[in-house]
Protein backbone atom coordinates (compact mmCIF):
# COMPACT_ATOMS: atom_id res chain seq x y z
CA UNK A 1 0.00 0.00 0.00
CA UNK A 2 1.58 3.48 -1.02
CA UNK A 3 1.48 5.68 1.82
CA UNK A 4 1.39 9.46 0.88
CA UNK A 5 3.75 10.75 3.94
CA UNK A 6 6.73 8.29 2.48
CA UNK A 7 5.70 9.08 -0.93
CA UNK A 8 6.43 12.90 -0.08
CA UNK A 9 9.57 12.15 1.29
CA UNK A 10 10.61 10.39 -1.67
CA UNK A 11 9.61 13.43 -4.24
CA UNK A 12 11.63 15.79 -1.58
CA UNK A 13 14.68 13.60 -1.85
CA UNK A 14 14.66 13.28 -5.95
CA UNK A 15 13.75 17.19 -6.03
CA UNK A 16 17.16 17.62 -3.60
CA UNK A 17 19.09 15.81 -6.26
CA UNK A 18 18.36 17.76 -8.89
CA UNK A 19 19.16 21.16 -6.68
CA UNK A 20 22.18 19.27 -5.65
CA UNK A 21 23.60 16.83 -7.85
CA UNK A 22 24.76 19.62 -10.41
CA UNK A 23 22.47 18.36 -13.12
CA UNK A 24 21.18 22.30 -12.85
CA UNK A 25 23.84 24.69 -13.12
CA UNK A 26 23.01 26.67 -11.78
CA UNK A 27 20.59 25.07 -9.55
CA UNK A 28 18.01 27.26 -10.04
CA UNK A 29 16.48 26.11 -13.35
CA UNK A 30 17.94 29.42 -14.88
CA UNK A 31 20.03 27.91 -17.60
CA UNK A 32 17.50 24.29 -17.88
CA UNK A 33 18.83 20.49 -16.99
CA UNK A 34 21.68 18.86 -18.32
CA UNK A 35 20.42 15.50 -19.98
CA UNK A 36 22.12 13.13 -17.44
CA UNK A 37 24.60 12.09 -15.08
CA UNK A 38 26.78 9.09 -16.14
CA UNK A 39 28.48 7.21 -14.08
CA UNK A 40 32.42 6.52 -15.65
CA UNK A 41 33.63 3.87 -13.55
CA UNK A 42 33.09 0.38 -14.93
CA UNK A 43 31.05 1.54 -17.94
CA UNK A 44 30.81 -0.03 -20.87
CA UNK A 45 29.94 2.09 -23.28
CA UNK A 46 32.85 5.28 -22.12
CA UNK A 47 34.07 5.20 -25.81
CA UNK A 48 30.70 5.94 -27.85
CA UNK A 49 29.57 8.23 -25.02
CA UNK A 50 32.84 10.37 -25.88
CA UNK A 51 32.52 9.95 -29.27
CA UNK A 52 28.47 10.92 -29.80
CA UNK A 53 28.32 13.50 -26.97
CA UNK A 54 30.63 16.88 -26.85
CA UNK A 55 29.21 18.46 -24.12
CA UNK A 56 30.20 16.88 -20.74
CA UNK A 57 31.90 17.87 -17.82
CA UNK A 58 34.32 15.48 -16.32
CA UNK A 59 34.30 14.58 -12.18
CA UNK A 60 36.18 11.93 -10.60
CA UNK A 61 33.96 9.09 -10.78
CA UNK A 62 31.40 10.73 -13.01
CA UNK A 63 31.06 13.41 -15.88
CA UNK A 64 27.28 15.78 -16.60
CA UNK A 65 26.49 15.25 -19.82
CA UNK A 66 25.25 18.97 -20.37
CA UNK A 67 23.79 18.85 -23.42
CA UNK A 68 20.02 20.26 -22.81
CA UNK A 69 17.18 18.86 -23.93
CA UNK A 70 13.51 20.23 -24.60
CA UNK A 71 11.77 17.23 -23.54
CA UNK A 72 14.17 16.64 -20.58
CA UNK A 73 13.76 20.06 -19.09
CA UNK A 74 9.95 20.24 -19.79
CA UNK A 75 8.83 17.07 -17.50
CA UNK A 76 11.46 18.56 -15.21
CA UNK A 77 9.49 22.34 -15.21
CA UNK A 78 6.55 20.14 -14.64
CA UNK A 79 7.75 18.24 -11.88
CA UNK A 80 8.72 21.50 -10.37
CA UNK A 81 5.44 23.26 -10.85
CA UNK A 82 3.73 20.06 -8.72
CA UNK A 83 6.05 19.72 -5.84
CA UNK A 84 5.63 23.71 -5.06
CA UNK A 85 1.86 22.57 -5.15
CA UNK A 86 2.65 19.69 -2.91
CA UNK A 87 5.01 21.31 -0.45
CA UNK A 88 3.74 24.59 -0.93
CA UNK A 89 6.75 26.20 -1.59
CA UNK A 90 7.55 28.84 -4.13
CA UNK A 91 10.72 28.23 -4.31
CA UNK A 92 10.14 25.43 -6.67
CA UNK A 93 7.33 27.24 -8.53
CA UNK A 94 10.09 29.41 -9.25
CA UNK A 95 12.54 27.09 -10.60
CA UNK A 96 9.80 26.01 -13.39
CA UNK A 97 9.24 29.47 -14.57
CA UNK A 98 13.25 29.43 -14.83
CA UNK A 99 13.51 26.43 -16.95
CA UNK A 100 10.33 27.50 -19.13
CA UNK A 101 12.25 31.31 -19.76
CA UNK A 102 15.37 29.40 -20.45
CA UNK A 103 13.31 27.39 -23.07
CA UNK A 104 11.36 29.96 -24.43
CA UNK A 105 13.62 33.00 -24.19
CA UNK A 106 16.88 31.74 -24.40
CA UNK A 107 17.54 28.19 -25.70
CA UNK A 108 16.95 28.96 -29.42
CA UNK A 109 15.76 25.31 -29.30
CA UNK A 110 12.10 26.40 -31.03
CA UNK A 111 12.06 26.68 -34.29
CA UNK A 112 10.48 30.40 -34.50
CA UNK A 113 8.20 31.42 -37.42
CA UNK A 114 11.07 33.48 -39.18
CA UNK A 115 10.77 31.99 -42.81
CA UNK A 116 13.42 30.23 -44.55
CA UNK A 117 13.55 27.34 -42.82
CA UNK A 118 12.59 24.07 -43.41
CA UNK A 119 12.04 22.81 -39.73
CA UNK A 120 8.28 22.45 -38.86
CA UNK A 121 6.91 25.71 -36.66
CA UNK A 122 7.55 25.19 -33.46
CA UNK A 123 9.09 22.38 -33.32
CA UNK A 124 11.99 21.79 -30.88
CA UNK A 125 15.42 20.31 -32.13
CA UNK A 126 17.00 17.67 -29.83
CA UNK A 127 19.42 20.00 -27.80
CA UNK A 128 20.82 23.43 -27.64
CA UNK A 129 24.50 21.81 -28.95
CA UNK A 130 24.37 20.36 -32.14
CA UNK A 131 24.22 21.99 -35.25
CA UNK A 132 21.94 20.27 -37.85
CA UNK A 133 19.37 17.74 -36.31
CA UNK A 134 16.74 15.37 -36.81
CA UNK A 135 13.20 16.62 -34.95
CA UNK A 136 12.09 13.88 -32.94
CA UNK A 137 8.84 13.18 -32.92
CA UNK A 138 8.83 11.14 -29.40
CA UNK A 139 10.65 14.07 -27.46
CA UNK A 140 8.19 16.69 -29.35
CA UNK A 141 4.76 14.63 -28.20
CA UNK A 142 6.40 15.48 -24.70
CA UNK A 143 7.18 19.13 -25.85
CA UNK A 144 3.52 19.55 -27.51
CA UNK A 145 1.72 17.90 -24.41
CA UNK A 146 3.39 19.26 -20.90
CA UNK A 147 3.23 22.87 -22.18
CA UNK A 148 -0.49 22.53 -21.70
CA UNK A 149 -0.84 20.42 -19.28
CA UNK A 150 1.48 23.23 -17.53
CA UNK A 151 -0.84 26.26 -18.69
CA UNK A 152 -3.67 24.97 -17.18
CA UNK A 153 -1.83 24.83 -13.71
CA UNK A 154 -0.03 28.23 -13.80
CA UNK A 155 -2.00 30.57 -15.94
CA UNK A 156 0.64 32.87 -15.20
CA UNK A 157 3.11 30.93 -17.57
CA UNK A 158 0.50 30.40 -20.15
CA UNK A 159 0.76 34.42 -19.93
CA UNK A 160 4.49 35.06 -19.50
CA UNK A 161 5.50 31.96 -21.78
CA UNK A 162 2.18 31.42 -24.87
CA UNK A 163 2.37 27.73 -24.15
CA UNK A 164 -0.93 26.93 -25.57
CA UNK A 165 -0.48 28.69 -29.22
CA UNK A 166 2.86 26.98 -29.43
CA UNK A 167 2.56 23.71 -28.31
CA UNK A 168 -1.02 23.65 -30.90
CA UNK A 169 1.24 24.89 -33.87
CA UNK A 170 3.22 22.05 -33.03
CA UNK A 171 0.43 19.20 -32.77
CA UNK A 172 -0.58 20.17 -36.15
CA UNK A 173 2.77 19.74 -37.96
CA UNK A 174 3.23 16.73 -36.00
CA UNK A 175 -0.48 15.30 -37.34
CA UNK A 176 1.03 16.53 -40.60
CA UNK A 177 3.76 13.77 -40.62
CA UNK A 178 1.46 11.38 -39.19
CA UNK A 179 -0.68 11.61 -42.51
CA UNK A 180 2.55 11.63 -44.70
CA UNK A 181 4.32 9.08 -43.16
CA UNK A 182 1.90 6.52 -41.40
CA UNK A 183 -1.38 7.14 -43.44
CA UNK A 184 0.13 7.69 -47.15
CA UNK A 185 3.16 5.61 -46.33
CA UNK A 186 5.38 8.10 -47.76
CA UNK A 187 8.76 7.89 -47.39
CA UNK A 188 9.98 10.61 -45.03
CA UNK A 189 12.92 11.21 -47.63
CA UNK A 190 16.35 13.07 -47.14
CA UNK A 191 14.66 16.90 -46.91
CA UNK A 192 12.38 16.27 -43.91
CA UNK A 193 13.64 16.51 -40.78
CA UNK A 194 11.18 14.64 -38.58
CA UNK A 195 12.82 11.90 -37.24
CA UNK A 196 10.98 8.14 -35.92
CA UNK A 197 9.40 5.21 -37.02
CA UNK A 198 5.37 5.31 -36.40
CA UNK A 199 4.83 1.72 -36.82
CA UNK A 200 6.57 1.73 -33.48
CA UNK A 201 4.19 2.85 -30.52
CA UNK A 202 7.73 4.53 -28.77
CA UNK A 203 7.10 6.86 -31.78
CA UNK A 204 3.33 6.72 -32.87
CA UNK A 205 1.46 5.82 -29.56
CA UNK A 206 3.39 9.19 -28.35
CA UNK A 207 2.15 10.88 -31.44
CA UNK A 208 -1.30 9.78 -30.34
CA UNK A 209 -0.82 11.11 -27.32
CA UNK A 210 0.15 14.71 -28.52
CA UNK A 211 -2.94 14.52 -31.07
CA UNK A 212 -5.28 13.70 -28.00
CA UNK A 213 -4.25 16.45 -26.49
CA UNK A 214 -4.59 18.84 -29.51
CA UNK A 215 -8.58 17.83 -30.26
CA UNK A 216 -9.21 17.83 -26.46
CA UNK A 217 -7.83 21.77 -26.64
CA UNK A 218 -9.45 22.66 -30.61
CA UNK A 219 -12.43 19.54 -31.85
CA UNK A 220 -10.34 19.78 -35.03
CA UNK A 221 -11.17 16.47 -36.75
CA UNK A 222 -8.09 15.66 -38.14
CA UNK A 223 -6.90 14.63 -34.47
CA UNK A 224 -9.30 12.83 -34.20
CA UNK A 225 -9.42 10.71 -38.26
CA UNK A 226 -5.69 10.17 -36.80
CA UNK A 227 -6.25 8.96 -33.96
CA UNK A 228 -8.57 6.33 -35.24
CA UNK A 229 -6.63 5.02 -37.81
CA UNK A 230 -3.60 4.53 -35.35
CA UNK A 231 -5.53 2.72 -32.79
CA UNK A 232 -7.26 0.59 -35.50
CA UNK A 233 -3.36 -0.38 -36.46
CA UNK A 234 -2.47 -1.32 -32.54
CA UNK A 235 -5.27 -3.82 -32.61
CA UNK A 236 -4.25 -5.41 -35.46
CA UNK A 237 -0.96 -5.83 -34.28
CA UNK A 238 -1.40 -6.77 -30.32
CA UNK A 239 1.52 -9.19 -28.91
CA UNK A 240 4.35 -8.14 -31.26
CA UNK A 241 5.56 -5.61 -29.35
CA UNK A 242 8.03 -5.12 -26.72
CA UNK A 243 7.13 -4.28 -23.33
CA UNK A 244 8.22 -0.35 -23.26
CA UNK A 245 6.48 -0.41 -26.44
CA UNK A 246 2.93 -1.73 -25.07
CA UNK A 247 3.91 0.50 -21.87
CA UNK A 248 3.47 3.82 -24.60
CA UNK A 249 0.39 2.17 -26.32
CA UNK A 250 -1.32 2.19 -22.59
CA UNK A 251 -0.42 5.83 -22.22
CA UNK A 252 -1.05 6.92 -25.91
CA UNK A 253 -4.17 5.37 -25.72
CA UNK A 254 -5.74 5.66 -22.19
CA UNK A 255 -5.43 9.59 -23.24
CA UNK A 256 -6.81 9.74 -26.85
CA UNK A 257 -10.07 7.27 -25.42
CA UNK A 258 -10.35 10.38 -22.85
CA UNK A 259 -9.99 13.30 -25.18
CA UNK A 260 -12.28 11.17 -27.57
CA UNK A 261 -14.65 9.61 -25.13
CA UNK A 262 -14.46 6.76 -26.55
CA UNK A 263 -15.01 2.88 -25.50
CA UNK A 264 -13.30 1.28 -28.32
CA UNK A 265 -10.05 2.93 -27.69
CA UNK A 266 -10.72 2.43 -23.93
CA UNK A 267 -10.48 -1.43 -24.77
CA UNK A 268 -7.82 -0.97 -26.98
CA UNK A 269 -5.59 0.60 -23.51
CA UNK A 270 -6.96 -2.27 -21.39
CA UNK A 271 -5.65 -5.10 -24.27
CA UNK A 272 -2.47 -3.74 -23.71
CA UNK A 273 -2.05 -3.35 -20.34
CA UNK A 274 -3.24 -7.25 -20.33
CA UNK A 275 -0.19 -7.76 -21.90
CA UNK A 276 2.01 -5.76 -19.71
CA UNK A 277 0.44 -7.42 -16.61
CA UNK A 278 1.17 -11.16 -18.22
CA UNK A 279 4.97 -9.93 -18.43
CA UNK A 280 5.50 -8.16 -15.09
CA UNK A 281 6.75 -10.24 -12.27
CA UNK A 282 4.24 -10.97 -10.13
CA UNK A 283 6.25 -10.81 -6.65
CA UNK A 284 8.17 -7.73 -7.45
CA UNK A 285 6.15 -5.36 -9.82
CA UNK A 286 9.10 -5.45 -12.50
CA UNK A 287 7.98 -5.00 -16.20
CA UNK A 288 10.65 -7.05 -17.81
CA UNK A 289 13.51 -4.65 -20.15
CA UNK A 290 13.07 -5.81 -23.46
CA UNK A 291 13.95 -2.61 -25.64
CA UNK A 292 17.19 -3.98 -26.63
CA UNK A 293 17.57 -1.02 -29.36
CA UNK A 294 18.76 1.30 -26.36
CA UNK A 295 19.23 -0.61 -22.98
CA UNK A 296 20.34 -4.18 -21.68
CA UNK A 297 17.57 -7.02 -21.75
CA UNK A 298 16.37 -9.51 -19.44
CA UNK A 299 13.34 -10.81 -16.51
CA UNK A 300 15.70 -9.62 -13.77
CA UNK A 301 16.32 -6.01 -14.87
CA UNK A 302 14.05 -3.28 -13.85
CA UNK A 303 14.51 -0.47 -17.24
CA UNK A 304 13.91 2.76 -15.59
CA UNK A 305 14.91 4.97 -18.96
CA UNK A 306 12.04 3.00 -21.38
CA UNK A 307 10.26 0.75 -19.60
CA UNK A 308 9.14 0.32 -16.29
CA UNK A 309 9.05 4.60 -15.99
CA UNK A 310 6.23 4.37 -18.65
CA UNK A 311 4.27 1.34 -17.39
CA UNK A 312 4.06 3.29 -14.56
CA UNK A 313 2.40 6.51 -16.20
CA UNK A 314 0.39 4.47 -18.41
CA UNK A 315 -1.43 2.31 -15.55
CA UNK A 316 -1.34 5.39 -13.74
CA UNK A 317 -3.51 7.00 -16.15
CA UNK A 318 -5.19 3.79 -17.74
CA UNK A 319 -6.50 3.46 -13.13
CA UNK A 320 -7.96 6.69 -13.64
CA UNK A 321 -10.48 5.90 -16.69
CA UNK A 322 -11.32 2.55 -15.38
CA UNK A 323 -12.58 0.83 -11.72
CA UNK A 324 -11.06 -2.25 -12.91
CA UNK A 325 -9.02 -3.20 -9.90
CA UNK A 326 -6.15 -5.45 -11.40
CA UNK A 327 -5.28 -2.30 -12.91
CA UNK A 328 -5.35 -0.39 -10.13
CA UNK A 329 -3.69 -2.97 -7.94
CA UNK A 330 -0.94 -3.32 -10.44
CA UNK A 331 0.43 0.50 -10.33
CA UNK A 332 1.24 0.33 -6.00
CA UNK A 333 3.12 -3.04 -7.06
CA UNK A 334 5.40 -1.69 -10.01
CA UNK A 335 5.51 1.89 -8.05
CA UNK A 336 6.70 -0.01 -4.36
CA UNK A 337 9.43 -1.43 -6.69
CA UNK A 338 10.67 1.69 -8.01
CA UNK A 339 10.24 3.55 -4.18
CA UNK A 340 12.24 0.94 -2.68
CA UNK A 341 15.05 1.29 -4.81
CA UNK A 342 15.65 4.99 -4.78
CA UNK A 343 18.86 5.65 -4.61
CA UNK A 344 20.61 6.39 -1.07
CA UNK A 345 23.92 6.80 -1.92
CA UNK A 346 25.34 9.43 0.46
CA UNK A 347 27.22 11.32 -2.61
CA UNK A 348 25.52 14.18 -4.34
CA UNK A 349 25.76 12.83 -7.55
CA UNK A 350 23.41 10.16 -6.80
CA UNK A 351 21.39 10.86 -3.17
CA UNK A 352 17.59 10.47 -3.91
CA UNK A 353 18.14 9.44 -8.08
CA UNK A 354 16.77 6.72 -10.15
CA UNK A 355 19.47 5.38 -11.63
CA UNK A 356 18.82 3.31 -15.14
CA UNK A 357 18.87 0.14 -14.28
CA UNK A 358 18.39 -2.60 -11.65
CA UNK A 359 19.15 -5.88 -11.56
CA UNK A 360 16.84 -7.78 -9.30
CA UNK A 361 19.47 -10.30 -9.44
CA UNK A 362 21.93 -8.55 -7.49
CA UNK A 363 19.65 -6.52 -5.61
CA UNK A 364 21.94 -3.71 -6.82
CA UNK A 365 21.77 -1.12 -9.83
CA UNK A 366 23.61 -2.81 -12.39
CA UNK A 367 22.67 -5.23 -15.88
CA UNK A 368 25.04 -3.62 -18.07
CA UNK A 369 25.63 0.01 -20.07
CA UNK A 370 24.44 1.25 -23.85
CA UNK A 371 25.65 4.64 -24.95
CA UNK A 372 21.91 5.77 -23.81
CA UNK A 373 21.03 3.56 -21.42
CA UNK A 374 21.89 1.29 -18.51
CA UNK A 375 22.85 1.52 -15.19
CA UNK A 376 25.33 4.24 -15.37
CA UNK A 377 23.05 6.57 -17.09
CA UNK A 378 21.00 8.70 -14.68
CA UNK A 379 18.61 11.04 -16.78
CA UNK A 380 16.94 14.05 -15.59
CA UNK A 381 13.87 13.43 -18.26
CA UNK A 382 12.66 9.96 -18.68
CA UNK A 383 14.04 8.66 -15.45
CA UNK A 384 13.76 11.04 -12.55
CA UNK A 385 11.27 14.03 -13.47
CA UNK A 386 8.62 11.26 -15.23
CA UNK A 387 9.14 8.78 -11.84
CA UNK A 388 8.56 12.05 -9.32
CA UNK A 389 5.88 13.40 -11.61
CA UNK A 390 3.91 10.23 -11.15
CA UNK A 391 4.34 9.97 -7.36
CA UNK A 392 3.08 13.80 -7.03
CA UNK A 393 0.23 12.76 -9.36
CA UNK A 394 -0.68 10.04 -6.73
CA UNK A 395 0.07 12.51 -3.94
CA UNK A 396 -1.97 14.69 -5.48
CA UNK A 397 -4.61 12.57 -6.37
CA UNK A 398 -4.89 14.06 -10.29
CA UNK A 399 -4.13 12.28 -13.40
CA UNK A 400 -2.54 15.21 -15.37
CA UNK A 401 -2.25 13.17 -18.77
CA UNK A 402 -5.96 12.97 -18.89
CA UNK A 403 -6.75 16.03 -20.76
Amino acid sequence: MLERNEMKRVVKANIDWFLNSGIMDPPDGAWGVAERIVITKNNESMEKIYKIFSSYVEYDDYMILEHRRPDCNFETALMFVLASMIFNENKYRTVAENILRYLYCRSGMRRPDDGGMDYPLDSWKWSHDRWDVPVWLDDNAWNCVIPLIISKLEPEFERAFNLKASSLNLASNMQSEFNRQFVSGNDRGETSKWKGDLQSPHWGSLVVMAMAFAYSETRDEKYKESILQYEKYLLLNQGRFSASEDAYVIIGSSVAASALNNDEILNTAEIYADIVLSKMDTDTGNIPSEWSKEAPTGKHLVDLIYTQNWGLLGLHTLSALTSNPKYSLAFPKAMNLVVNIQDKSPEPYLKGCWRGMYDLNRRAWGGGDRHEGGANSIYSGWTNAPITIIIASFILDKSYFIP
